[in-house]
């Protein structure tokens, strides 16, 4: 599978392609992990008894996401903020580009920059300094959402964020290709933020003429970018209104409304103003202000304990060298968001829970070794909704059992061809892209856009497992229940004819090489010629492990448990919990009852 730029080849091009990368690693030899047979196993035990311990004995729990973001943080979360000890709430840094999912009573509430935690009363909830909000968004999509449903938010107090402007999110949506960008405004108002300039919320409470001042030189970049790109508003609201069409509002009104509101900074600079008035200053339905980071410093000191929300996830932290090509702006891994949150280590013991996901997935674009296909794949053939796969690759079994078939004794995976019912020729990984997406609803809950999916990945695990710490949460096992075959990726092999050879950090990877989990990891430039060596197991589609098929007390199905076991032994981790369903307590906890080190 190639993990470069996705494109509009002929299926014969694509397979040719495919073929040829084959060819170049087909003779790569075994490796230990792929042997490796793991001698554990694991009971079933509770909440109590699992996740609890490691809340007593900390001041602060961390939830990270591992890979690319989209784990399933919001469960997880959920459950820790429930435990009576846990009583405040942060969201430290990064924006509305995040998003997370919780499932109560049947209804789903997903939230972006509000803490998942919200649904827990009688917990203090806070957003720290270091988010960037567009406070109109915030109020429209989920502040609304809690009003709609009676949902009280007394005890939400937000601190003193950057200020998403309207043309922020419109510089984000014209400066870069598609696909790159959650249309959210991320780097450039973190772009902002690092000149000094834009406005925070302290400004919209402040003397008016200094906000005035900040917004119309924050215009100013704005204006030269257009005038640069040879674009007037008419462009901009045309390109702003072909994304909106197809019944998906990827821009808000408030944003369409800055670019039709007139061409002079006056006309802007007031539009603004009377938006952040009627929004924020005289909306009593805006949540409280505070310094949030001197409230939870002044709780844990207090004797509280806190848990902190992360947003996206490792890999898409702008501090991560590996992925800094295509990460978001803040520093999003369990680090940076320590550092956000600005709390002493020292006095405060801290533990991070990682969470996985299998299938794992990732959007936007980049380098993404596990990845099924290509990253720019859906949007290269014009899908940018699920709604587009409807009908497409229905025969999920048929086309599982091809592609699993394909995988040779070394992990390498050989391309074949499937034939849809429509008579439509596909490589077999392209069919599985995509009845995977479709099927578990695999799309961005920010960019609406179909996830590309693939398995966990164990070699850049080991990294995150190394620097993050050992606990491991992994989200939708049960997604897995109707497979004959699953499998996660230990390997990697490194093959491109063009660029037969490349350096990173000091280390030359040249075609053939194979990196194995602990080793050195790569940075994107050589992860893009990079290619999965996968672990094919059997799957446990005879005892399901689905919140709505299984007996609570039933023991974990044995090949479930080598599943986790492979996953513990070749990562380091500890899997502390699986998810089994959508619902916030679709949660399985687990603990080792003997593990040996398998040879």
């Amino acid at each position: 599978m190639n993990k470069g730029e996705g494109n509009m080849m002929l299926l014969e091009e694509r397979l040719e392609r495919e073929t040829h990368i084959f060819d170049g690693i087909k003779d790569i030899p075994l490796i230990p992990e792929l042997d490796m047979v793991p001698d554990v196993d694991y009971l079933v035990d509770s909440m109590e008894n699992i996740l609890y311990p490691i809340i007593e004995e900390n001041k602060v729990i961390v939830v990270s996401g591992a890979f690319f973001g989209d784990e399933g943080k919001g469960k997880l979360v959920d459950a820790i903020a429930r435990h009576p000890d846990i009583m405040m709430l942060l969201r430290a840094n990064s924006g509305e580009n995040a998003g997370h999912t919780v499932t109560i009573n049947g209804v789903d509430y997903i939230f972006h920059l509000m803490p998942s935690g919200i649904m827990v009363p009688g917990k203090k909830c806070l957003i720290g300094p270091e988010c960037v909000m567009d406070p109109v968004s915030f109020m429209e999509n989920e502040i609304s959402k809690l009003l709609e449903n009676n949902i009280p938010y007394d005890n939400l107090f937000i601190g003193n964020t950057y200020i998403t402007l309207p043309q922020h999110k419109l510089l984000d949506f014209l400066s870069k290709p598609d696909n790159a960008s959650t249309l959210k405004g991320i780097s450039e108002v973190h772009s902002a933020k690092v000149r000094k300039r834009g406005i925070r919320m302290d400004h919209l409470v402040g003397p008016r003429d200094v906000m005035v001042n900040r917004l119309r030189k924050e215009l100013k970049e704005y204006s030269n970018f257009l005038m640069g790109e040879g674009l007037d508003e008419t462009d901009v609201i045309d390109r702003v209104e072909a994304m909106n069409a197809g019944g998906i509002k990827r821009f808000p009104d408030h944003v369409l409304g800055f670019a039709k509101v007139g061409k002079s900074a006056g006309d802007k600079v007031e539009f603004l103003v009377d938006l952040y008035d009627h929004f924020v200053l005289n909306n009593n339905d805006f949540p409280r202000r505070a310094d949030t980071r001197y409230m939870f410093r002044r709780g844990l000191n207090n004797g509280q304990k806190g848990l902190i929300e992360c947003a996206q996830s490792y890999c898409l932290g702008n501090e991560n060298e590996k992925h800094w090509g295509s990460a978001t702006s803040a520093s999003t891994s369990a680090d940076g968001t320590i550092a956000s949150a600005a709390y002493n280590l020292r006095k405060h013991k801290t533990a991070v829970i990682n969470i996985g996901k299998v299938p794992a997935s990732r959007v936007g674009i980049g380098s993404n070794v596990i990845g099924l296909v290509p990253q720019t794949w859906f949007s290269d053939q014009g899908i940018d909704t699920l709604d587009k796969l409807v009908g497409k690759c229905e025969k999920t079994e048929e086309i599982e059992k091809l592609y699993f078939s394909s995988i040779q004794d070394n992990g390498v995976f050989s391309p074949a061809v499937y034939t849809d019912t429509d008579g439509t020729e596909l490589l077999v990984n392209e069919a599985l892209a995509i009845t995977w997406s479709r099927k578990f609803g695999e799309k961005g809950a920010t960019t609406q856009k179909p996830r590309v999916l693939g398995f966990f990945d164990c070699v850049m695990h080991y990294e995150v497992n190394d620097v993050q710490g050992d606990y491991l949460s992994i989200s939708a096992v049960d997604r897995l229940d109707d497979c004959d075959k699953v499998a996660v990726v230990v390997g990697y092999v490194y093959h491109d004819d063009k660029v037969v050879a490349m350096e990173s950090n000091g280390k030359m990877y040249k075609n053939g090489d194979i990196i194995r989990p602990g080793e050195q990891m790569p940075t994107e430039q050589v992860l893009k010629y990079c290619h999965p060596i996968m672990k094919v197991m059997d799957g446990w589609k005879d005892s399901p492990i689905a919140s709505n098929k299984r007996d609570p007390d039933s023991p974990l199905p044995e090949q479930l448990k080598k599943f986790i076991g492979v996953i513990e032994h070749t990562t380091g981790s500890e899997v502390i919990s699986i998810g089994n369903g959508k619902e916030s307590d679709n949660l399985i906890n687990i603990r080792r009852e003997y593990t040996q080190k398998a040879v």
